[in-house]
């Protein structure tokens, strides 16, 4: 039980070191918030809130894989290679494109409250 235990406080140190150090995580959350707040205000349903919740998940999920693979090319070598430059632009393009896909699963939900 205590190895459990330990897993999910190594994971929560983590999260926590994602967050405060990588500038792009910090945005999605605060982009998280809003969206979460215009959820609250404009009353979304119960199937939207769990479409959304999903999306917030994947996104900065997904985010924080990109910034440990990010530090594992860096502990590999600080040297600027092309190899280690293509890995780095791969994983922040996985970001975007899910990302990208967020928005628009948001704006498909938001929409018909707003307009």
């Amino acid at each position: 039980m205590k190895s459990f235990l330990k897993s999910f406080i190594y994971a929560f140190h983590g999260i926590w070191s994602g967050i405060s150090g990588e500038r792009n995580l910090k945005a999605q959350i605060v982009v998280a918030l809003l969206v979460i707040g215009a959820g609250f205000y404009v009353s979304i349903t119960p199937e939207e809130w769990c479409i959304v919740i999903l999306c917030i998940g994947v996104v900065i999920g997904l985010e924080l894989m990109n910034s440990a693979i990010e530090s594992l090319v860096d502990l590999v070598t600080l040297e600027r290679k092309p190899l280690a430059g293509k890995i780095k632009d791969i994983a922040a393009g996985a970001v975007l494109v899910v990302s990208c896909m967020a928005v628009v699963i948001g704006i498909i939900i938001f929409r018909k409250y707003l307009l």
